[in-house]
C-alpha cells in the first residue's frame, strides 16, 4: 500500500509504502517507461535484466531490493525503506564534512561501488542526493534507476546524455565508452560536494556544466586538505588515469576517521546553517536599527528612510523641499551609513542610448536619479536630492505597497518608455514620459497579483521577487532573482508571460561571483548593465557592490571589482 511520495526524479519516482504480506516498511520505485510497444517491452526487458542484477548484491552500503512487480503496464521496484536523510540533505542542514569523515565515506561507497560493478552494473549517478544516510551513520547507496548493465544500452533515449550534469564523467559527454571509471569520476564530484557544499563544475549554466566538466580543472576546496590529491586523481578527465577501486581505497584509507558514527553525523537537533544565518542576518538589521535610530534606511521589509520634511515632485525634477536622505550633515552617523539600493529603473529618455547611464535608484520608500558610472563607484553623479515615493503621483503615490518599497523594474521589452515594476506579491504596467514633460508618470495596468508571471518565473517564491537583470547576448533574456534562487526566462513581450530557459537554481553555479561571497550568496537586491559595457554589470546585494563580467551564451562569470561598502546618498555629488 502506498503512503506517500518520498521524491521523483526523471527515470522514476520513489513512494514510502507498507508491504502487508511481511507487514514492514519499504520504498516503491515507479520506473518511468511503460511496458507496452515494442520499444516500452525493450526497455522494461533492460530494466528487468538491471533490476535482476543488483537484487543479487548483498551489501551494507548498497540498498536492498526485494522484488520486481509489472502493475498497469508500469514497472516498479520494492526495495528497503532506509529512515534517514541523503547526504544532500544532511549537507545543507549541518553544513560541509571534515577531511576525515568525508573519507570515511568514500570507503564506504568504493566498497559499494566494488560491490556494483562485480554484479556487471554500473550505477551512473553517484551524487549525494542518491546516497543515504543510516540512524547509525553508515551511508547507503540508492536509486540505481538510470544505471544500465555494463555492455548494455541505455534506459534514456539514444543519443541522451544520462546522469546528473554536475557529477557526470567527461566520456559520458562525448559519447565515448563507459565503464566502472566514469562512476569513480562521479565520487570524486561528490566529494567535494561533501566538503565545501559545492560542485567542483558548478556553473550557472547546464551548458557551462558540461563544458567546464569536460575541459576545466576541477574547483577543488581548500578545506579538502589531505583528501586534494585523492581527488584530483578521481576527477582526472581521462578515464584511464583515474585509480581503480583498490587503489583508491590505498589512497582515502590513511586518511579516514574510523568507521563514521552518529556521533559524526548528528540526526536530530542540529538547526539548520541556513536558519542560522537567517537569525544573524535579523539580528544585524535590528543592531543596525537600534544604533542609527529612525533615520536610517531600512531593508526591503517595507520600513522607508523617514524623511525630514513632507514634500511632493516629480519623479524626476523633486522640489527643494524633501531631505536628502536621512542625512543631518556630511560628518553625521547618518550621513555615512551605507544607502543600500533596493531596485534600478533606466530613465526613458537617456542623452546617450548607446551606452545608458542614467537610471533611478530606489532605497525603501525613497529613491533618486543618478548617471552610472563604467568604473570605480557605480554613482558618478546624482541628479536629483532624495525623495519619497509619494512622488510618482500618478502611480505609485496611490498604492500603499508600491509607495513603500519597490523591489524591482522592467523595461518592457521593445518600448522605450514602459515598464513591469514590482512590489511584494504585485505588479504593475506603467509609462513615463520624457524630461520635458517632467518625467510625468501614468498607470497603464494594474497593480495585479505576481502570479501572473507564475509561468515566467517558474518555481520562484509568489511573495516577490528581488532583481532582474538582462543576460548580454539577448535582449528579450533575463535572470531573475528571489531570495537565494534564479531563474533565466524568456520574456514574450506582450505582457507578463514568458518561459523559464533554466532554473530555478541555487547561487553554486555563480562560481567566479556570487558563491564566493557572503554579502552575495543569500540574495541579490539589484542589477544593471555597467554603461557602454555589455557583458559587465554592477551588483548590489545589502549594503554591498561589486562590478562583474559575464560571458555570452556560456555565461561564466567573474568579478571584475568588489565587493566594497556603498555611500550614503547623501555623500554623492
Amino acid at each position: 500500500m502506498l503512503l506517500d511520495r518520498l521524491g521523483s526524479g526523471g527515470m522514476g519516482t520513489v513512494w514510502r509504502a507498507t508491504d502487508r504480506l511481511l507487514d514492514r516498511t519499504v520504498a516503491v520505485k515507479e520506473a518511468h517507461v511503460r511496458a507496452t510497444g515494442t520499444e516500452g517491452a525493450e526497455h522494461t526487458a533492460r530494466a528487468r535484466r538491471e533490476a535482476h542484477a543488483i537484487a543479487r548484491i548483498s551489501h551494507p552500503n548498497v540498498v536492498n531490493i526485494y522484488d520486481l512487480v509489472y502493475h498497469d503496464e508500469r514497472l516498479w521496484l520494492v526495495m528497503e525503506y532506509v529512515d534517514g536523510p541523503s547526504l544532500k540533505d544532511h549537507v545543507a542542514s549541518t553544513g560541509p564534512m571534515g577531511p576525515a569523515a568525508v573519507a570515511g565515506i568514500g570507503l564506504q561507497l568504493l566498497s559499494a561501488l566494488e560491490a556494483v560493478h562485480a554484479a556487471g552494473a554500473l550505477h551512473r549517478d553517484v551524487k549525494p542526493g542518491n546516497i543515504l544516510l543510516r540512524r547509525d551513520g553508515r551511508v547507503v547507496l540508492c536509486d540505481f534507476g538510470i544505471a544500465a548493465l555494463a555492455g548494455s544500452e541505455s534506459l534514456t533515449a539514444s543519443g541522451a546524455v544520462v546522469g546528473s550534469y554536475e557529477y557526470i564523467a567527461p566520456e559520458r559527454v562525448g559519447g565515448r565508452p563507459v565503464g566502472p571509471p566514469s562512476d569513480l569520476f562521479s565520487l570524486g564530484a561528490t566529494l567535494c560536494v561533501l566538503l565545501s557544499g559545492r560542485s567542483p563544475f558548478a556553473r550557472p549554466e547546464p551548458v557551462g556544466v558540461l563544458n567546464a566538466v569536460i575541459r576545466d580543472e576541477p574547483d577543488i576546496p581548500a578545506s579538502a586538505g589531505p583528501l586534494r590529491s585523492p581527488v584530483e586523481a578521481l576527477l582526472r578527465k581521462n578515464p584511464a588515469d583515474r585509480p581503480s577501486v583498490a587503489q583508491a581505497n590505498e589512497m582515502l584509507r590513511p586518511l579516514a576517521a574510523t568507521v563514521p558514527g552518529t556521533q559524526d553525523f548528528p540526526m536530530g537537533g542540529a538547526v539548520p546553517r541556513r536558519r542560522l544565518l537567517g537569525v544573524a542576518a535579523v539580528s544585524a538589521v535590528v543592531l543596525v536599527a537600534a544604533v542609527a535610530g529612525a533615520g536610517v534606511l531600512m531593508s526591503r521589509s517595507g520600513d522607508g528612510a523617514a524623511s525630514d520634511a513632507a514634500g511632493t515632485a516629480s519623479p524626476g525634477n523633486p522640489s527643494t523641499s524633501p531631505s536628502p536622505g536621512p542625512s543631518t550633515g556630511q560628518g553625521s552617523p547618518a550621513a555615512t551609513h551605507p544607502t543600500r539600493t533596493d531596485a534600478v529603473m533606466p530613465v526613458p529618455d537617456d542623452p546617450d542610448i548607446k551606452a545608458p547611464g542614467h537610471y533611478w535608484m530606489f532605497s525603501g520608500d525613497r529613491y533618486i536619479r543618478a548617471r552610472m558610472s563604467a568604473s570605480g563607484y557605480p554613482v558618478r553623479e546624482r541628479l536629483s536630492e532624495s525623495s519619497p515615493l509619494d512622488a510618482w503621483k500618478d502611480t505609485f503615490q496611490s498604492l500603499p505597497g508600491f509607495r513603500d518599497r519597490i523591489d524591482a523594474a522592467l523595461r518592457v521589452p521593445g518600448s522605450r518608455d514602459e515598464y513591469w515594476v514590482f512590489s511584494g506579491s504585485q505588479y504593475l504596467r506603467m509609462r513615463i514620459a520624457g524630461a520635458e514633460e517632467g518625467y510625468a508618470d501614468t498607470l497603464v495596468a494594474g497593480p495585479r497579483p505576481l502570479r501572473d508571471w507564475e509561468n515566467a518565473f517558474g518555481g520562484l517564491p509568489d511573495d516577490g521577487i528581488d532583481a532582474v537583470m538582462r543576460t548580454p547576448d539577448d535582449p528579450n533574456q533575463y535572470w531573475v532573482f528571489a531570495g537565494d534562487q534564479y531563474v533565466r526566462i524568456m520574456l514574450d513581450g506582450e505582457g507578463p508571460g514568458g518561459k523559464v530557459n533554466h532554473g530555478p537554481s541555487g547561487f553554486d553555479g555563480w562560481t567566479g561571483t556570487f558563491s564566493r561571497h557572503a554579502a552575495f550568496r543569500h540574495g541579490i537586491d539589484a542589477a544593471m548593465p555597467v554603461p557602454g559595457e555589455r557583458n559587465d554589470y554592477w551588483v548590489f546585494s545589502g549594503t554591498q557592490y561589486m562590478k562583474i563580467r559575464v560571458t555570452d551564451d556560456r555565461y561564466d562569470d567573474t568579478v571584475l571589482d568588489g565587493p566594497r561598502t556603498l555611500r550614503n546618498w547623501s555623500a554623492l555629488q
